[in-house]
């Protein structure tokens, strides 16, 4: 769960939250919309920890992964949109990145001497990804993105190029 409980937030001579309170329970999917200024990036880094409010207390229950995707798409130049929302996927991104590593040395010829390490460290990554359901991540992640009208070009396409 995460809570929000009457936070304050000043920048600069602009009041982005006057005793804002919210919560959101587990399995609720919250979408935060608005013009440019309206705050939406700094409640996010709020949530994350990245900042504190003036007043008020921000508390996000142990255990809860949240799901970050960039709006610098110069981090995500090169990247398609599918592999994106996919790196946002909290824990299991990690296992991914984890497993991706443990591939690459495999098939490093100067790692040969600890391939039986490699190959544990391996199964035991997998073994994780599979109980987070990490091989319906991909159609997971194109399901979100048709829902908000990307074409199929557009999600495999290089996020870079999108506006």
């Amino acid at each position: 769960m995460i809570r929000l409980e009457s936070i304050s937030k000043q920048n600069g001579r602009q009041l982005v939250f006057i005793e804002a309170s919210a919560s959101l329970q587990k399995g609720e999917k919250v979408g935060l919309v608005g013009p440019n200024g309206a705050g939406k990036t700094t409640l996010f880094r709020m949530i994350t920890g990245q900042e504190q409010p003036d007043e008020g207390q921000v508390q996000v229950d142990r255990g809860v992964a949240i799901g970050y995707f960039s709006q610098d798409v110069g981090d995500m130049e090169g990247h398609s949109a599918v592999a994106e929302v996919m790196n946002g996927a909290g824990p299991v991104s990690e296992v991914a990145a984890e497993m991706a590593a443990l591939e690459a040395a495999m098939a490093d010829p100067e790692q040969a001497d600890q391939m039986d390490e490699i190959i544990e460290k391996y199964g035991e990554a997998q073994h994780r990804f599979e109980e987070l359901d990490g091989y319906a991540l991909d159609g997971r992640a194109r399901e979100v993105l048709d829902g908000l009208g990307f074409s199929q070009e557009m999600m495999d396409g290089d996020v870079g190029k999108l506006s």
